[in-house]
Protein backbone atom coordinates (compact mmCIF):
# COMPACT_ATOMS: atom_id res chain seq x y z
CA UNK A 1 0.00 0.00 0.00
CA UNK A 2 2.77 2.45 0.83
CA UNK A 3 4.56 1.70 -2.44
CA UNK A 4 1.47 2.66 -4.52
CA UNK A 5 1.01 6.24 -3.14
CA UNK A 6 3.95 7.90 -4.86
CA UNK A 7 2.93 6.33 -8.11
CA UNK A 8 -0.54 7.78 -7.80
CA UNK A 9 0.78 11.27 -7.13
CA UNK A 10 3.06 11.12 -10.11
CA UNK A 11 0.22 10.04 -12.31
CA UNK A 12 -1.93 12.91 -11.12
CA UNK A 13 0.89 15.37 -11.68
CA UNK A 14 1.47 14.05 -15.18
CA UNK A 15 -2.21 14.23 -15.96
CA UNK A 16 -2.43 17.87 -14.80
CA UNK A 17 0.64 18.83 -16.84
CA UNK A 18 -0.80 17.12 -19.89
CA UNK A 19 -4.13 18.89 -19.38
CA UNK A 20 -2.48 22.31 -18.97
CA UNK A 21 -0.36 21.82 -22.08
CA UNK A 22 -3.45 20.84 -24.05
CA UNK A 23 -5.28 23.99 -22.92
CA UNK A 24 -2.28 26.19 -23.72
CA UNK A 25 -1.91 24.59 -27.11
CA UNK A 26 -5.62 25.08 -27.83
CA UNK A 27 -5.32 28.72 -26.78
CA UNK A 28 -2.35 29.26 -29.07
CA UNK A 29 -4.20 27.64 -31.95
CA UNK A 30 -7.27 29.82 -31.27
CA UNK A 31 -5.25 33.02 -31.07
CA UNK A 32 -3.41 32.12 -34.27
CA UNK A 33 -6.64 31.40 -36.10
CA UNK A 34 -8.27 34.62 -34.90
CA UNK A 35 -5.15 36.59 -35.84
CA UNK A 36 -5.21 35.10 -39.29
CA UNK A 37 -8.86 36.01 -39.80
CA UNK A 38 -8.67 39.52 -38.26
CA UNK A 39 -5.02 40.60 -38.01
CA UNK A 40 -3.86 43.85 -36.38
CA UNK A 41 -3.16 46.73 -38.75
CA UNK A 42 -0.83 49.66 -38.10
CA UNK A 43 -0.91 52.52 -40.59
CA UNK A 44 -1.39 56.25 -41.13
CA UNK A 45 -5.05 57.16 -41.15
CA UNK A 46 -5.64 58.56 -44.66
CA UNK A 47 -7.93 61.43 -43.67
CA UNK A 48 -6.90 64.53 -41.68
CA UNK A 49 -8.84 65.23 -38.48
CA UNK A 50 -10.20 68.77 -38.12
CA UNK A 51 -9.30 70.60 -34.93
CA UNK A 52 -12.13 71.92 -32.74
CA UNK A 53 -11.51 75.04 -30.64
CA UNK A 54 -13.28 75.27 -27.28
CA UNK A 55 -13.51 77.72 -24.44
CA UNK A 56 -12.47 80.94 -26.24
CA UNK A 57 -13.74 84.11 -24.59
CA UNK A 58 -16.15 85.92 -27.02
CA UNK A 59 -14.14 89.13 -26.53
CA UNK A 60 -11.02 87.37 -27.79
CA UNK A 61 -10.04 85.85 -31.11
CA UNK A 62 -7.13 83.81 -32.37
CA UNK A 63 -4.80 85.43 -34.84
CA UNK A 64 -4.53 82.13 -36.71
CA UNK A 65 -7.47 80.52 -38.43
CA UNK A 66 -7.59 77.30 -36.42
CA UNK A 67 -10.63 76.04 -38.31
CA UNK A 68 -8.28 75.18 -41.17
CA UNK A 69 -5.83 73.21 -39.00
CA UNK A 70 -5.87 69.42 -38.94
CA UNK A 71 -4.15 66.49 -37.22
CA UNK A 72 -2.57 63.47 -38.91
CA UNK A 73 -2.75 60.15 -37.03
CA UNK A 74 -0.96 56.81 -36.97
CA UNK A 75 -3.18 54.13 -35.45
CA UNK A 76 -3.27 50.41 -34.70
CA UNK A 77 -6.42 48.35 -34.78
CA UNK A 78 -7.85 45.14 -36.20
CA UNK A 79 -8.31 44.83 -39.91
CA UNK A 80 -12.07 44.57 -39.48
CA UNK A 81 -12.17 47.86 -37.55
CA UNK A 82 -9.72 49.54 -39.96
CA UNK A 83 -11.97 48.77 -42.90
CA UNK A 84 -14.84 50.72 -41.30
CA UNK A 85 -12.77 53.51 -39.75
CA UNK A 86 -13.96 57.09 -40.47
CA UNK A 87 -12.83 60.60 -39.53
CA UNK A 88 -15.87 60.93 -37.27
CA UNK A 89 -14.43 58.20 -35.05
CA UNK A 90 -11.82 60.70 -33.81
CA UNK A 91 -11.93 64.13 -32.20
CA UNK A 92 -9.13 66.69 -31.89
CA UNK A 93 -9.63 69.52 -29.42
CA UNK A 94 -7.68 72.62 -28.43
CA UNK A 95 -8.95 74.12 -25.19
CA UNK A 96 -8.60 77.92 -24.88
CA UNK A 97 -10.50 78.28 -21.62
CA UNK A 98 -9.31 81.01 -19.22
CA UNK A 99 -6.53 82.15 -21.54
CA UNK A 100 -5.49 85.81 -21.74
CA UNK A 101 -4.23 87.65 -24.84
CA UNK A 102 -0.75 86.54 -25.83
CA UNK A 103 1.12 83.56 -27.27
CA UNK A 104 0.31 80.08 -25.92
CA UNK A 105 1.63 76.57 -26.65
CA UNK A 106 -1.40 74.31 -26.36
CA UNK A 107 -1.82 70.55 -26.52
CA UNK A 108 -3.98 69.04 -29.24
CA UNK A 109 -5.98 66.37 -27.42
CA UNK A 110 -7.04 63.52 -29.70
CA UNK A 111 -9.57 60.97 -28.50
CA UNK A 112 -11.36 57.99 -29.97
CA UNK A 113 -14.54 56.28 -28.80
CA UNK A 114 -13.72 52.74 -29.94
CA UNK A 115 -11.39 51.05 -27.39
CA UNK A 116 -10.07 48.72 -30.13
CA UNK A 117 -8.31 51.70 -31.73
CA UNK A 118 -4.91 52.69 -30.38
CA UNK A 119 -3.39 56.04 -31.36
CA UNK A 120 0.34 55.49 -31.77
CA UNK A 121 1.36 58.94 -33.06
CA UNK A 122 -0.12 62.31 -34.02
CA UNK A 123 1.14 65.39 -35.79
CA UNK A 124 1.04 68.05 -34.48
CA UNK A 125 0.91 67.40 -30.77
CA UNK A 126 0.96 71.11 -29.92
CA UNK A 127 -0.08 74.37 -31.53
CA UNK A 128 1.29 77.81 -30.87
CA UNK A 129 -1.76 80.05 -30.68
CA UNK A 130 -1.74 83.85 -30.64
CA UNK A 131 -4.78 85.22 -28.85
CA UNK A 132 -5.83 88.81 -29.53
CA UNK A 133 -8.43 91.16 -28.15
CA UNK A 134 -11.34 91.82 -30.53
CA UNK A 135 -11.47 95.50 -31.54
CA UNK A 136 -13.52 97.61 -33.95
CA UNK A 137 -12.47 100.69 -35.90
CA UNK A 138 -13.89 102.92 -38.62
CA UNK A 139 -12.09 103.21 -41.97
CA UNK A 140 -12.87 105.03 -45.24
CA UNK A 141 -14.40 103.32 -48.27
CA UNK A 142 -12.20 103.69 -51.37
CA UNK A 143 -13.55 103.08 -54.88
CA UNK A 144 -11.20 101.31 -57.30
CA UNK A 145 -12.22 102.09 -60.88
CA UNK A 146 -10.94 99.37 -63.21
CA UNK A 147 -10.60 99.62 -67.00
CA UNK A 148 -11.66 102.76 -68.87
CA UNK A 149 -14.72 104.38 -70.38
CA UNK A 150 -15.49 104.24 -74.10
CA UNK A 151 -13.38 106.20 -76.55
CA UNK A 152 -14.22 109.88 -76.25
CA UNK A 153 -15.60 109.53 -72.72
CA UNK A 154 -14.14 110.16 -69.27
CA UNK A 155 -15.17 108.92 -65.85
CA UNK A 156 -15.40 111.38 -62.98
CA UNK A 157 -14.86 111.06 -59.25
CA UNK A 158 -16.90 108.22 -57.85
CA UNK A 159 -19.62 108.81 -55.27
CA UNK A 160 -20.01 106.17 -52.55
CA UNK A 161 -22.72 105.83 -49.91
CA UNK A 162 -21.87 105.31 -47.09
CA UNK A 163 -18.31 106.62 -47.26
CA UNK A 164 -17.03 104.76 -44.15
CA UNK A 165 -17.28 101.23 -42.78
CA UNK A 166 -16.48 99.40 -39.54
CA UNK A 167 -13.97 96.54 -39.41
CA UNK A 168 -13.72 94.22 -36.41
CA UNK A 169 -11.58 91.23 -35.49
CA UNK A 170 -8.21 90.41 -33.88
CA UNK A 171 -6.44 93.60 -32.87
CA UNK A 172 -3.28 92.88 -34.88
CA UNK A 173 -5.29 92.28 -38.08
CA UNK A 174 -7.70 95.19 -37.64
CA UNK A 175 -4.79 97.55 -37.11
CA UNK A 176 -3.45 96.53 -40.55
CA UNK A 177 -6.62 97.69 -42.32
CA UNK A 178 -6.25 101.17 -43.79
CA UNK A 179 -9.43 101.19 -45.88
CA UNK A 180 -12.10 98.97 -47.38
CA UNK A 181 -12.21 98.93 -51.17
CA UNK A 182 -15.12 98.75 -53.62
CA UNK A 183 -14.20 97.71 -57.16
CA UNK A 184 -16.12 99.00 -60.20
CA UNK A 185 -15.50 97.80 -63.77
CA UNK A 186 -16.09 100.35 -66.56
CA UNK A 187 -15.49 98.02 -69.52
CA UNK A 188 -15.79 100.75 -72.15
CA UNK A 189 -19.08 102.16 -70.89
CA UNK A 190 -20.63 105.35 -72.22
CA UNK A 191 -23.11 105.82 -69.41
CA UNK A 192 -23.00 106.34 -65.68
CA UNK A 193 -22.26 103.26 -63.57
CA UNK A 194 -24.46 102.58 -60.56
CA UNK A 195 -24.13 99.41 -58.51
CA UNK A 196 -23.82 97.82 -55.08
CA UNK A 197 -20.17 96.87 -54.69
CA UNK A 198 -18.77 94.39 -52.16
CA UNK A 199 -16.28 95.82 -49.66
CA UNK A 200 -12.85 94.24 -49.20
CA UNK A 201 -10.50 95.26 -46.35
CA UNK A 202 -6.95 96.10 -47.47
CA UNK A 203 -3.72 97.19 -45.79
CA UNK A 204 -1.51 100.13 -46.71
CA UNK A 205 0.09 98.12 -49.55
CA UNK A 206 -3.28 97.34 -51.09
CA UNK A 207 -3.18 93.71 -49.95
CA UNK A 208 -6.32 91.99 -48.69
CA UNK A 209 -6.58 91.43 -44.92
CA UNK A 210 -8.31 88.18 -44.01
CA UNK A 211 -10.29 87.24 -40.91
CA UNK A 212 -11.78 90.65 -40.22
CA UNK A 213 -15.47 91.44 -40.43
CA UNK A 214 -16.71 94.43 -42.45
CA UNK A 215 -19.99 96.22 -41.74
CA UNK A 216 -21.72 97.01 -44.04
CA UNK A 217 -20.59 94.33 -46.48
CA UNK A 218 -21.46 96.44 -49.57
CA UNK A 219 -21.86 100.10 -50.56
CA UNK A 220 -23.75 101.99 -53.26
CA UNK A 221 -21.27 103.34 -55.81
CA UNK A 222 -21.98 105.84 -58.61
CA UNK A 223 -19.31 106.58 -61.25
CA UNK A 224 -20.35 109.45 -63.57
CA UNK A 225 -19.27 109.04 -67.21
CA UNK A 226 -19.30 112.13 -69.46
CA UNK A 227 -18.35 112.89 -73.02
CA UNK A 228 -15.01 114.66 -73.42
CA UNK A 229 -15.16 118.37 -74.33
CA UNK A 230 -14.83 119.08 -78.03
CA UNK A 231 -16.15 115.64 -78.90
CA UNK A 232 -19.54 114.33 -79.92
CA UNK A 233 -20.63 110.78 -80.57
CA UNK A 234 -22.97 110.40 -83.55
CA UNK A 235 -24.53 107.52 -85.43
CA UNK A 236 -23.27 106.34 -88.83
CA UNK A 237 -25.97 106.49 -91.53
CA UNK A 238 -25.22 104.30 -94.57
CA UNK A 239 -26.27 105.55 -98.01
CA UNK A 240 -27.36 102.57 -100.11
CA UNK A 241 -27.93 103.04 -103.84
CA UNK A 242 -29.51 100.70 -106.33
CA UNK A 243 -31.35 97.42 -105.93
CA UNK A 244 -30.16 93.85 -105.61
CA UNK A 245 -30.80 91.35 -108.36
CA UNK A 246 -34.34 90.21 -109.07
CA UNK A 247 -35.69 87.89 -106.39
CA UNK A 248 -33.14 89.17 -103.87
CA UNK A 249 -33.62 91.57 -101.00
CA UNK A 250 -31.72 93.62 -98.45
CA UNK A 251 -31.71 91.89 -95.05
CA UNK A 252 -29.46 94.23 -93.09
CA UNK A 253 -27.28 97.31 -93.30
CA UNK A 254 -24.51 97.27 -90.69
CA UNK A 255 -21.76 99.86 -90.34
CA UNK A 256 -18.68 98.98 -88.25
CA UNK A 257 -18.44 100.97 -86.09
CA UNK A 258 -22.08 102.06 -85.83
CA UNK A 259 -21.04 105.33 -84.14
CA UNK A 260 -18.07 107.67 -84.49
CA UNK A 261 -16.59 110.48 -82.41
CA UNK A 262 -16.65 113.91 -84.05
CA UNK A 263 -14.01 116.51 -83.13
CA UNK A 264 -14.50 120.24 -83.37
CA UNK A 265 -15.36 123.46 -81.63
CA UNK A 266 -18.39 123.68 -79.39
CA UNK A 267 -20.24 125.69 -82.06
CA UNK A 268 -19.32 123.30 -84.88
CA UNK A 269 -20.43 120.27 -82.89
CA UNK A 270 -23.63 122.00 -81.84
CA UNK A 271 -24.50 122.66 -85.49
CA UNK A 272 -23.57 119.14 -86.59
CA UNK A 273 -26.49 116.68 -86.91
CA UNK A 274 -26.73 113.64 -84.74
CA UNK A 275 -25.51 111.42 -87.57
CA UNK A 276 -22.87 111.32 -90.28
CA UNK A 277 -23.46 109.76 -93.68
CA UNK A 278 -21.17 107.39 -95.55
CA UNK A 279 -20.32 107.72 -99.20
CA UNK A 280 -22.93 105.93 -101.34
CA UNK A 281 -22.69 102.14 -101.58
CA UNK A 282 -24.07 100.57 -104.76
CA UNK A 283 -25.76 97.19 -104.48
CA UNK A 284 -27.07 97.02 -108.04
CA UNK A 285 -27.51 93.42 -109.13
CA UNK A 286 -26.07 91.96 -105.91
CA UNK A 287 -26.84 88.33 -105.14
CA UNK A 288 -24.75 88.08 -101.95
CA UNK A 289 -23.64 90.30 -99.09
CA UNK A 290 -21.81 93.48 -100.11
CA UNK A 291 -18.98 94.65 -97.84
CA UNK A 292 -16.86 97.74 -98.43
CA UNK A 293 -14.89 100.33 -96.52
CA UNK A 294 -16.52 103.73 -97.12
CA UNK A 295 -15.39 107.25 -96.29
CA UNK A 296 -17.61 109.58 -94.25
CA UNK A 297 -19.25 112.78 -95.45
CA UNK A 298 -18.34 115.06 -92.55
CA UNK A 299 -19.97 118.40 -91.70
CA UNK A 300 -17.97 121.60 -92.05
CA UNK A 301 -15.26 122.35 -89.50
CA UNK A 302 -15.57 118.87 -88.04
CA UNK A 303 -13.18 115.93 -88.11
CA UNK A 304 -13.53 112.37 -86.87
CA UNK A 305 -11.47 110.58 -84.25
CA UNK A 306 -9.46 107.70 -85.70
CA UNK A 307 -10.58 108.40 -89.24
CA UNK A 308 -10.11 105.28 -91.30
CA UNK A 309 -13.47 104.96 -92.94
CA UNK A 310 -16.28 102.63 -91.95
CA UNK A 311 -16.78 99.01 -92.95
CA UNK A 312 -20.31 98.61 -94.25
CA UNK A 313 -21.98 95.25 -94.77
CA UNK A 314 -25.26 95.09 -96.66
CA UNK A 315 -26.90 91.69 -96.20
CA UNK A 316 -28.43 90.29 -99.39
CA UNK A 317 -30.69 87.23 -99.36
CA UNK A 318 -33.25 85.62 -101.64
CA UNK A 319 -36.68 87.16 -101.25
CA UNK A 320 -39.25 85.44 -99.16
CA UNK A 321 -41.31 88.51 -98.48
CA UNK A 322 -39.88 91.75 -97.23
CA UNK A 323 -40.60 95.43 -96.97
CA UNK A 324 -39.17 98.66 -95.64
CA UNK A 325 -41.41 100.82 -93.47
CA UNK A 326 -40.67 104.28 -92.19
CA UNK A 327 -41.75 105.25 -88.69
CA UNK A 328 -41.38 108.22 -86.37
CA UNK A 329 -39.43 107.23 -83.23
CA UNK A 330 -41.39 107.48 -79.99
CA UNK A 331 -39.67 108.56 -76.80
CA UNK A 332 -40.45 106.59 -73.63
CA UNK A 333 -39.12 106.61 -70.08
CA UNK A 334 -38.26 110.33 -70.03
CA UNK A 335 -38.64 112.15 -66.73
CA UNK A 336 -41.45 114.75 -66.58
CA UNK A 337 -38.93 117.49 -65.78
CA UNK A 338 -36.95 116.84 -68.98
CA UNK A 339 -37.51 117.31 -72.69
CA UNK A 340 -35.90 115.43 -75.55
CA UNK A 341 -34.91 116.40 -79.10
CA UNK A 342 -34.47 113.51 -81.52
CA UNK A 343 -32.00 114.05 -84.39
CA UNK A 344 -34.05 112.05 -86.91
CA UNK A 345 -37.74 112.36 -87.56
CA UNK A 346 -38.07 109.00 -89.33
CA UNK A 347 -36.43 105.58 -89.02
CA UNK A 348 -36.45 102.88 -91.69
CA UNK A 349 -37.23 99.33 -90.53
CA UNK A 350 -36.49 96.29 -92.69
CA UNK A 351 -39.16 93.67 -92.07
CA UNK A 352 -39.92 90.24 -93.50
CA UNK A 353 -42.82 87.83 -93.41
CA UNK A 354 -45.74 86.60 -95.43
CA UNK A 355 -46.49 89.08 -98.22
CA UNK A 356 -50.22 89.47 -97.35
CA UNK A 357 -49.20 90.15 -93.76
CA UNK A 358 -46.76 92.84 -94.84
CA UNK A 359 -49.30 94.41 -97.21
CA UNK A 360 -51.77 94.68 -94.32
CA UNK A 361 -49.38 96.49 -91.98
CA UNK A 362 -50.89 99.64 -90.53
CA UNK A 363 -49.15 102.71 -89.18
CA UNK A 364 -49.40 101.48 -85.61
CA UNK A 365 -48.40 97.87 -86.27
CA UNK A 366 -44.66 98.58 -86.33
CA UNK A 367 -43.36 101.00 -83.72
CA UNK A 368 -39.92 102.41 -82.94
CA UNK A 369 -39.14 103.16 -79.30
CA UNK A 370 -36.32 105.25 -77.84
CA UNK A 371 -36.02 104.27 -74.18
CA UNK A 372 -34.57 107.22 -72.24
CA UNK A 373 -35.10 105.75 -68.76
CA UNK A 374 -32.48 107.03 -66.32
CA UNK A 375 -30.75 109.32 -68.80
CA UNK A 376 -29.71 112.79 -67.66
CA UNK A 377 -29.46 116.09 -69.57
CA UNK A 378 -26.91 115.96 -72.36
CA UNK A 379 -26.30 114.29 -75.71
CA UNK A 380 -26.94 110.55 -75.88
CA UNK A 381 -26.76 107.97 -78.66
CA UNK A 382 -29.70 105.60 -78.20
CA UNK A 383 -30.28 102.27 -79.93
CA UNK A 384 -33.91 102.12 -81.17
CA UNK A 385 -36.14 99.24 -80.12
CA UNK A 386 -38.62 98.00 -82.73
CA UNK A 387 -41.95 96.43 -81.77
CA UNK A 388 -43.54 94.38 -84.55
CA UNK A 389 -46.67 92.19 -84.62
CA UNK A 390 -46.64 88.40 -84.65
CA UNK A 391 -45.63 86.97 -87.99
CA UNK A 392 -43.42 89.95 -88.86
CA UNK A 393 -39.68 89.68 -88.34
CA UNK A 394 -37.50 92.75 -87.90
CA UNK A 395 -34.40 92.29 -90.08
CA UNK A 396 -32.71 95.60 -89.41
CA UNK A 397 -33.02 99.27 -88.50
CA UNK A 398 -31.56 102.23 -90.38
CA UNK A 399 -29.82 103.88 -88.60
CA UNK A 400 -28.81 101.53 -85.82
CA UNK A 401 -28.44 104.39 -83.34
CA UNK A 402 -29.98 107.85 -82.96
CA UNK A 403 -28.74 110.94 -81.16
CA UNK A 404 -31.12 112.33 -78.53
CA UNK A 405 -30.44 115.62 -76.77
CA UNK A 406 -32.04 115.84 -73.32
CA UNK A 407 -32.62 119.19 -71.63
CA UNK A 408 -34.20 120.28 -68.37
CA UNK A 409 -37.51 122.12 -68.60
CA UNK A 410 -37.44 125.82 -67.62
CA UNK A 411 -38.81 126.73 -64.17
CA UNK A 412 -42.42 128.04 -64.14
CA UNK A 413 -42.71 131.72 -65.10
CA UNK A 414 -39.70 131.84 -67.43
CA UNK A 415 -40.39 132.33 -71.13
CA UNK A 416 -39.83 129.30 -73.34
CA UNK A 417 -37.30 130.02 -76.08
CA UNK A 418 -38.44 129.21 -79.62
CA UNK A 419 -36.00 127.00 -81.45
CA UNK A 420 -35.73 127.17 -85.23
CA UNK A 421 -37.47 124.25 -86.92
CA UNK A 422 -35.54 121.81 -89.11
CA UNK A 423 -37.63 119.25 -90.93
CA UNK A 424 -34.55 117.18 -91.75
CA UNK A 425 -33.54 116.53 -88.17
CA UNK A 426 -36.84 116.54 -86.36
CA UNK A 427 -37.80 118.66 -83.38
CA UNK A 428 -38.49 118.31 -79.70
CA UNK A 429 -40.65 115.31 -78.98
CA UNK A 430 -42.99 114.91 -76.03
CA UNK A 431 -42.95 111.76 -74.01
CA UNK A 432 -45.81 109.78 -75.52
CA UNK A 433 -47.28 106.54 -74.31
CA UNK A 434 -46.34 103.68 -76.64
CA UNK A 435 -49.13 102.57 -78.92
CA UNK A 436 -50.56 99.27 -77.94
Amino acid sequence: MRNNRPASRNQIRETLVTLLMSVALALVVWVFSVDQENPLTRDDFPKPISITVRGLNPNLQTLQDLTQRTVSLNVRTSKRTWDTLAADDFSAVVDLSNLAPGSHDLNVVVSVVNPDIEILAQEPRQLRVQIESVITKTVPIVVDVVDSAALGYDWQTAIVEPDVAEVSGPEALVNQVQAVHAEVLLLGTKTQIERNASLLPRNGLGQAVDRVHVQPTAARVVVPVVQQPGRKEVAVLVQVEGQPAASYRITSVKPEPSTVILLGSAEALRNAPGFVETAPLSIDGATSDVRERLPLNLPENVSVLEEAGVFVTVGISPIESSATVSRRPVVIGLSEILTATVSLSRVDILVSGALPRLDALGASDVRVMLDLTGLTPGSHVVVPVVVAPEGVQVEGVIPQAIEVVIEALLPPGEPTPVAPSDSSTGGPLPTPTPTK
